[in-house]
């Protein structure tokens, strides 16, 4: 006897015959676009899983099966995506089973899977020696999406913006060489953090001591999107795949049909000329909301050499699929997206299965992955702060006035973390403990003799991984310092050679990838912390040193232990090549000087007790203001506008400050839609004793210039012209890690409009 079903059946048939069998399956959707049943079609029939009171309403979808093709749930517009036949039927209360109407065969054409291998590989640009290398990305979670096809999304456009997309292509097909915006840089922007969360980090420390509301900052003319004038980072090439710019005229026919006054011959012509429009979707940021979805196919974790790969699937008799990437990052334990373009930006249109796609990350937090190399011998070798300054790039000239400032003249801000190679040997001698400990150096602040240096208690990780014997993998923490067996000493172990082996695990690894700035840092030195976290008492010349301990956690003395302390001689980020180091203090290289090298130790009569290194901290933020724009004793008023006669001159002046001039600055004058006017232009040191560009500054970092109104006001018709002053103060503080400090930054924006007087 045959089980009774609840539910619903659909009898479903095909027009045409297929030259081979494939799958289909059923789908049932409520009003919202929920799903509400699925199930395959066997032997001619769907069965639904449906209630009465579901089943009213119910949209009844028959297409391809994506169960295994995709990782999220199917949604109505995937369903119309892939061209799935949307049945017209009606529910009747007594009828379990419905007979449809034959499939129509450019439907179900549709429906033949083809596969697609998807390949690439996510890399961080580094550079050293003025060469950079794309170094990989170990453990990235790369999300690959699946987005609207062009024809969906020009049919799902308005009427209106039919034309006005073809009116935007005209427009660049008059300028053969379109001066293109800056495309925005991939969300999230670096950096973000929310001021409402209370913790000591850095960029938090700086908002509690901003002087000013939050800055107001120069929009972009594309999309609303932050732009800084004169932020140095560099934007990624926009990755575009099988089309290029309109070039040279057009095909008569085709521009007959852009032409047309026919809303559909101008749309079916736009869908001829798809991939000569996609280079352009990205510089159009209205059409980016018709861009409803991008659907995940696959997530994927980059192996050791920062490589992903998969197969994906699509129907064979359509364009090859558009994929979007996006990647994900492990910092501080919790998966955070560090790379993620708006859709029309960042896809691969009609990607050519095969072909590899570079990912570039450029967000500071994220570390590149080589195996990390081992020191032989009794050595010690201090290499960096962060990641990017090497202990070459750090004037050492303790009673210079630039001491402890980058060789370019920058200061340090923010968590510093020194880095440092331990030799293999020096466990092996019962040398296993160290200690960063400082003290202010500045000579108005004197240290007495007799007070303790306070030492970097911050603790200190190393993860590795643990792999049980049925392959199951955790990463742990292990805890360097302070290490509790040696309470109120803060002294931190030396890294072992090899990881704890704990009981039940068949393989343990130190694992640097899943924290990368974590795990490479030998102590923590808190300079946003310093005098109770007031950046203008703290900022000043700070004295490090570092010592050795043996394991009862008595002082070791470096000669007579026979060990050798050594600097890198290259500048850093280090990248591929060989990093030659030199010892310090007695490498008789004449390049170097004695004098110098011999302030990096701390001697006790001829013995060596501790390297030294002398770093300047400035925490303090830049201050941004515009003042208003004066013609005579006029200044803008509740309407914006200041009368003129042709021979005034308009008073333009602005603040661009730092406390103690560790900061750049741009100021701009930009008259509506065009570019900046260059008598009302300056840039350069908030600290500079000459005008720069006729902006004379006073004591207190004002800048100001007397501007001709005509060299203002130009060409404009009845000389009438509205401005946007705007100014981008730089702070020049490093962590060593980013290039800048970007939380350290002020903005300011104003706008002033001037209107001549009579005739």
């Amino acid at each position: 006897m045959t089980e009774k079903r609840s539910g619903l059946r659909f009898k479903v048939s095909l027009e045409g015959k297929p030259e081979k069998k494939f799958d289909m399956f059923a789908f049932a959707f409520d009003r919202r676009g929920n799903l509400l049943a699925s199930g395959p079609v066997k032997e001619g029939q769907a069965h639904l899983d449906l209630q009465d009171d579901q089943a009213k309403h119910a949209r009844i979808f028959i297409g391809p099966d994506i169960r295994e093709k995709r990782i999220s749930a199917p949604t109505v517009e995937m369903m119309k995506r892939k061209h799935a036949y949307e049945i017209s039927w009606k529910f009747e209360s007594k009828k379990r089973v419905y007979e449809l109407l034959p499939i129509p065969e450019l439907h179900w054409q549709c429906w033949l899977w083809c596969k697609c291998r998807v390949r690439g590989r996510v890399v961080k640009p580094v550079e050293a020696g003025g060469v950079t290398t794309d170094m990989p990305v170990c453990h990235a979670r790369v999300h690959i999406c699946e987005v609207d096809s062009f024809p969906i999304v020009i049919e799902r456009l308005p009427d209106d913006l039919i034309f006005r997309l073809r009116d935007e292509l005209f427009d660049y097909i008059e300028r053969p060489d379109p001066p293109f915006p800056d495309p925005p840089l991939p969300d999230p922007p670096i950096f973000r953090f929310d001021p409402r969360v209370i913790d000591p980090t850095p960029e938090n420390i700086a908002e509690m001591w901003r002087n000013l509301e939050n800055p107001r900052r120069k929009i972009s003319r594309i999309g609303g999107i932050p732009n800084n004038p004169g932020d140095e980072t560099n934007l990624p090439i926009v990755p575009l795949s099988g089309g290029g710019p309109i070039s040279g005229p057009l095909p008569m026919p085709t521009f007959a049909g852009l032409s047309s006054l026919s809303v559909n011959i101008v749309r079916n012509t736009l869908l001829e000329l798809r991939e000569l429009v996609w280079p352009y979707l990205c510089h159009w940021p209205w059409i980016w909301p018709y861009f409803y979805t991008c659907d995940e196919i696959a997530v994927l974790e980059t192996d050791s050499n920062g490589r992903f790969e998969t197969d994906i699937w699509y129907p064979c008799s359509g364009d090859r699929p558009d994929l979007h990437f996006w990647v994900e990052f492990c910092i501080g334990g919790v998966w955070t997206t560090v790379y993620r373009w708006p859709i029309p930006c960042g896809t691969y249109w009609n990607y050519v299965c095969g072909s590899e796609v570079t990912i570039r990350i450029t967000d500071p937090r994220v570390p590149w992955c080589a195996d990390p190399p081992s020191m032989p011998g009794k050595q010690i070798a201090v290499m960096l702060i962060g990641n990017n300054i090497s202990m070459t790039q750090i004037q050492r000239d303790i009673s210079g006035q630039n001491a402890g400032l980058t060789t370019t003249g920058k200061p340090f801000g923010g968590s510093l973390e020194p880095h440092v190679w331990f030799g293999e040997n020096l466990i092996a001698s019962g040398i296993t403990h160290y200690r960063w400990s400082y003290k202010r150096a500045d000579s108005d602040v004197p240290w007495p003799d007799d007070k303790p240096w306070p030492a970097m208690d911050a603790p200190v990780f190393r993860h590795y991984s643990e792999t049980m014997a049925d392959d199951t993998l955790t990463f742990k923490p292990f805890l360097l310092g302070p290490d509790p067996e040696f309470p109120g000493e803060n002294l931190f172990k030396i890294q072992p050679k090899n990881p704890p082996l704990n009981p039940g695990v068949a393989l343990s690894s130190w694992a640097p990838m899943t924290n990368g700035r974590a795990n490479t840092a030998s102590a923590y030195f808190l300079s946003h912390l310093l005098d109770g976290g007031d950046v203008s008492t703290a900022a000043g010349k700070y004295e490090l040193k570092l010592k050795l301990f043996d394991s009862s956690g008595k002082r070791v003395n470096l000669i007579d232990q026979g060990i050798t302390l050594k600097i890198p001689t290259v500048d850093g980020p280090f990248g591929l090549g060989v990093v030659p180091t030199r010892a310090v203090p007695n490498d008789p290289d004449p390049a170097f000087s004695s004098i110098d090298m011999e302030e990096m130790v701390i001697r006790k009569g001829a013995d060596i007790v501790a390297f030294r290194l002398v770093l300047h901290v400035d925490n303090n933020g830049c201050e941004a203001e515009i003042y208003k724009t004066a013609v005579g004793v006029e200044t803008a008023g509740d309407c914006g506008f200041i009368t003129y006669s042709p021979r005034d001159s308009a008073h333009i002046s602005f603040k661009a400050r730092h406390p103690n001039n560790f900061a750049t600055f741009t100021f701009l004058t930009i008259p509506g839609e065009s570019n900046d006017v260059n008598p009302a232009y300056a840039s350069g040191s908030v600290g500079s004793i000459i005008a720069l560009n006729g902006f004379e500054r006073d004591a207190a970092s004002v800048f100001s210039k007397n501007v001709p109104v005509a060299a203002l006001v130009g060409t404009c018709p009845q000389g009438r012209a509205a401005f946007a002053e705007t100014l981008y103060v730089k702070a020049l503080a490093t962590d060593g890690w980013s290039g800048r400090l970007r939380y350290l930054d002020r903005s300011a924006v104003e706008p002033f409009a001037l209107t001549k007087t009579g005739p």
